[in-house]
């Protein structure tokens, strides 16, 4: 029953009224807990602008006198006027993740309900809100007759109320189906208040007049808060995602089943150069266009799936870790998929500086084990030449003093010949051995050959064998140059040549040349002999080190050919011989070197 206390009547709906505020006061100091998360500062003014409204229009609704109502519900528009404010910010920043909606947005909004505000203050005035008002007094309510500010409020309330609803429904499109009915349960806390306010404003309720939209505002904060409570939506995916997800150097990418971009992180963004709103809810070709290889790789599968991958993501080439994991829903049907981006390609370099360093390492063993190799081919053929030599000098030499001793002066000088042609054969011993060992380890500068001096010093070294062998040696007048280091081109024809003559036919015939490989930007040089020429067999030795073929008809170390051969090679070169064995046909030895 009714009961009066001075001029106030207290009636069961005022009492509900001033209830339902005071819920929405302890409900707003609830919701302020979570204020770490984002936009929830927001959510709590809004309960508080509620409490505000409902316990005025308590004041308003129990007041007897008109003058008093008035004033009453002159003081909720305090409350009223800023919900919309509230609401609207706190789905911006909600939706957003954004800890702080910038001032730049806030303070205008601010602003313009404050001259709301404003105007029904000042009401008496000019009655541009309220023209005139009367209590009805069957249901003690009081009937306005609204003027044209109070419709433009009217807009302006349901104008954000509009925009804030789009911004929730956005959290539709980029949450997976797991939190898609704690977003339609917060769609329907905004419909109710709309639903409430219509009933007042259009006169379709059953306590004309009654004002049910503070409770039904109230309904909508329970709402929310049953959603945190029941969903963990409000202080979790907004701060955990943001603190965890965003902040983790891995990049972060939530798609659906029709591979759509549900969710992102900024580390993500900034390796592909995009704004979120960019890529949300867009196809995996839109956000990475010309990226096929990516993409086949991001496959829905029922399988957790790693594999790793080279692609573009950025204007450098990065190494990628690559972790695909489906998401289920209740149903246990897959809904998505996340997948992890893990930059190794510090790992990767390092790797790659590993990999190259131990095949250095295998290339040394390598030449060290052919090293080892030449020292016991030296054991059983040079070692052996210069036992030999050196042992000959030594029989000559007590050869000599017992001549001497017998004053035989002119058998003297011929043993003296004797012992200087093995004193010179094992100089020039030494002397091939010294320029393997110099090959193998100089740094190589390389300049213009003079492909003509070169040839014309080779053939004068060699003048007393080529006059004594009666060789003829014919050669082009121009020679075309390369890049190389002339001492070592002149070693390779001075190995040539003398080979030429030595296994040339009675008496040898030497042809020189040369040839541009245009195609390659190379030059090939070459010498022919006239001698009987080599087998398969024989060519496959021949530029192996510590090897004579037909060692009766010239003697040497084996060396020269390896020389050759190791000194074309350090100069980025290659060597070779053609024969057919055919007698008379001899051979073509040849070396190419890069163009100059």
């Amino acid at each position: 029953m009714p009961h009066e206390i001075g001029n106030y009547l207290i009636t069961p709906l005022g009492i509900f009224l001033l209830v339902s505020g005071a819920a929405g006061i302890f409900l707003a100091l609830y919701i302020s807990k979570f204020k770490q998360s984002p936009g929830i500062g927001y959510l709590a003014m809004l309960q508080l602008s509620t409490a505000i409204w409902t316990i005025f229009y308590f004041l308003e609704y129990s007041a007897i006198k008109l003058d008093d109502r008035l004033f009453w519900s002159k003081l909720s528009y305090i409350g009223i006027a800023f919900i919309p404010v509230w609401f609207y910010l706190f789905s911006v920043n909600f939706e957003s993740r954004q800890k702080k909606v910038s001032q730049k947005l806030a303070l205008p909004l601010i602003f313009v309900s404050s001259i709301f505000i404003g105007i029904v203050f000042t009401n008496d005035y000019h009655h541009m809100h309220w023209q005139s008002a009367k209590i009805d007094s069957e249901f003690q309510t009081t009937i306005y007759q609204y003027g044209p500010f109070f419709w433009l409020i009217f807009v302006y309330i349901y104008g954000f109320l509009i925009a804030s609803i789009i911004n929730i429904l956005n959290l539709i499109r980029r949450y997976s189906a797991q939190i898609h009915s704690a977003v339609w349960l917060m769609i329907l806390a905004c419909l109710i208040p709309v639903l409430g306010n219509i009933m007042y404003v259009f006169k379709l309720n059953p306590v004309p007049g009654f004002d049910w939209t503070p409770t039904c505002f109230f309904a909508t904060g329970s709402i929310l808060a049953y959603i945190n409570i029941r969903f963990g939506l409000i202080d979790l995916i907004p701060f955990a995602r943001q603190k965890l997800i965003d902040v983790m150097d891995d990049g972060f990418l939530l798609i659906d089943i029709n591979y759509r971009v549900a969710d992102i992180n900024q580390s993500l963004l900034n390796r592909i150069s995009r704004s979120r709103e960019e890529v949300l809810g867009k196809h995996l070709t839109e956000v990475f266009p010309g990226r096929e290889e990516l993409i086949d790789q991001i496959a829905l599968s029922e399988q957790v799936s790693r594999i790793e991958i080279t692609t573009l993501l950025s204007p450098d080439k990065k190494h990628l870790d690559m972790r695909a994991t489906p998401i289920f829903d209740k149903y246990n049907v897959m809904s998505g998929q996340v997948v992890i981006f893990r930059d190794i390609t510090t790992l990767k370099n390092h790797e790659t500086t590993i990999l190259k360093t131990n095949s250095q390492l295998k290339q040394e063993i390598t030449e060290k084990e052919k090293l080892i190799g030449d020292l016991d081919n030296f054991a059983n053929t040079v070692a052996h030449d210069l036992k030999n030599t050196i042992g000959v000098v030594v029989s000559l030499s007590e050869m000599i003093e017992q001549e001497i001793a017998e004053k035989n002066y002119g058998a003297v000088a011929d043993l003296n010949k004797l012992v200087f042609g093995s004193a010179s054969k094992t100089l020039y011993i030494m002397e091939e051995l010294l320029t393997m060992s110099t090959i193998r380890q100089q740094d190589i500068t390389k300049q213009t050959v003079d492909m003509n001096s070169v040839v014309e010093e080779s053939i004068t070294r060699l003048s007393s064998l080529i006059e004594s062998s009666q060789t003829t040696i014919v050669k082009p007048d121009h020679w075309p140059s390369t890049q190389a280091i002339p001492s070592w081109i002149e070693e390779v024809w001075v190995n040539f040549i003398s080979n030429a003559v030595k296994y040339g036919g009675a008496p040898p015939v030497i042809k020189m040349g040369a040839e541009q490989l245009y195609s390659e930007n190379k030059v090939k040089y070459w010498i022919k002999d006239n001698g009987n020429g080599l087998s398969t067999d024989d060519q496959a030795k021949l530029f192996t080190k510590f090897t004579r073929l037909e060692a009766s008809r010239a003697h040497g170390t084996g060396l020269g050919l390896s020389i050759v051969k190791r000194i074309i090679e350090k100069l980025d070169g290659e060597v070779g011989v053609f024969s057919d064995a055919i007698p008379g046909e001899g051979c073509l030895f040849y070396f190419i070197l890069p163009g100059n």
